[in-house]
């Protein structure tokens, strides 16, 4: 169990950082490249960082977040990936098991992002 009073650099704590995290969800989105980086600013590293990024993850599904990746063609700019299962800890324990299985490290930013069901809708050409 990680501790949730842990502060970053910065002087934000884990639980601070989880409730501020789906700020641009249904804005510009949140990026899954950020989180990991966001976990070792709290030096977190193996099984402590594994349990950060799946309990970030967690907190982007609790609030209606979606994964997504970005669309390369069509009208819409991203695509939901439904492939992580269907309950929220099923999608959880997926992306961080497919993260860990990429070598746990830094993601690309186009890797996996998390917006509403309103922007993952939003037509391009409108």
């Amino acid at each position: 169990m990680i501790d949730l009073g842990r502060r970053s650099g910065l002087g934000d704590t884990v639980t601070q950082y989880l409730e501020t995290l789906p700020y641009e969800l249904d804005g510009d989105g949140v990026g899954f490249w950020t989180i990991v980086p966001a976990g070792r600013s709290f030096r977190f590293e193996g099984a402590d960082l594994a349990e950060f990024v799946r309990r970030s993850v967690l907190r982007l599904l609790d609030v209606e977040g979606l994964p997504v990746r970005y669309a390369d063609d069509g009208p819409l700019q991203w695509q939901e990936q439904k492939q992580y299962g269907k309950t929220k800890e099923e999608i959880a324990d997926a992306i961080v098991a497919e993260w860990l299985a990429a070598g746990g490290g830094d993601p690309p930013w186009s890797w996996l992002w998390f917006v509403t069901r309103d922007v993952l809708e939003t037509d391009l050409r409108s």
